[in-house]
């Protein structure tokens, strides 16, 4: 079993048990992946592409319907925008990277895209974590709102270390443990910063945020949000409104600027 195959059949699991991915069956996932594309102007390629992946609950519609491809015009960024329907199937199928690799990424790279971003909630952030420690060579920045990615009991072990910077990940174990393995790429920014820009938040109420801050003293101040609430949609479109003040907006000016 492949090393990717591997890890998505743990984080189907790990979904399972967080209750992330709902009570129905899982539709029917496509090949190549469903997707909202958006450019910033119609016929014309920005440098910059946002790929967007929604929440377990959500559809690619919902993400435009609650503002955020608006908020990403209002402030003017010259960017495209796909939202991908990268629904549980994906996951519990073992294919969401592979289906971002080669049907959004490889192919926006191909196009000559001069920054791409991943953002996602919930669900999307976690897959959005997952490719980038995989992928990071595709990615310039990662922006997770609210993900997922331990499970609970893995999350007081890294509490009761003194938090994620004096954690000492245990071994992988028998096929290995996605939880385990991400929460020490997250750690491995406190040594190299030269991988993906990472921006995370959380509601202050969200049942998933882990406490105390999961990345405090390993991201910089700036590149850790919040916003009052839970796991909901008014903190989520804050932490993206304060995510694209912060990164998108600055670093879209700059791979517009002239070569």
């Amino acid at each position: 079993m492949s090393i990717n195959r591997r890890l998505l059949l743990g984080g189907a699991a790990l979904l399972a048990g967080a209750g992330l991915t709902g009570c129905a069956a899982p539709r029917e996932t496509r090949t190549p992946l469903d997707r909202l594309v958006l450019p910033a102007r119609p016929g014309r390629q920005a440098d910059t592409l946002i790929v967007f992946l929604p929440g377990s609950m959500e559809v690619p519609l919902d993400i435009v319907q609650q503002g955020f491809v608006a908020q990403v015009r209002e402030r003017q960024i010259d960017a495209d925008v796909v939202v991908v329907d990268s629904h549980i199937g994906y996951f519990r199928r073992m294919a969401i990277i592979e289906r971002l690799r080669e049907d959004v990424v490889l192919p926006a790279r191909a196009r000559g895209y001069r920054q791409l971003w991943l953002a996602g909630i919930s669900l999307g952030g976690f897959g959005s974590l997952l490719y980038a420690m995989e992928h990071p060579e595709h990615v310039d920045g990662v922006v997770a709102i609210a993900p997922y990615v331990a499970p609970t009991a893995t999350l007081q072990r890294v509490n009761e270390a003194g938090g994620l910077r004096h954690w000492r990940a245990p071994g992988s174990g028998a096929g290995g443990d996605v939880g385990r393995r991400l929460l020490a790429w997250l750690q491995g920014y406190a040594q190299d910063p030269d991988r993906p820009v990472l921006y995370m938040g959380y509601g202050d109420r969200d049942r998933l945020q882990p406490g105390p801050p999961l990345m405090a003293g390993i991201l910089p101040d700036q590149q850790l949000l919040s916003a009052p609430g839970g796991h909901d949609w008014p903190p989520w479109r804050q932490i993206w409104g304060d995510a694209l003040d912060r990164a998108l907006a600055p670093s879209a000016a700059r791979a517009a600027a002239p070569r």
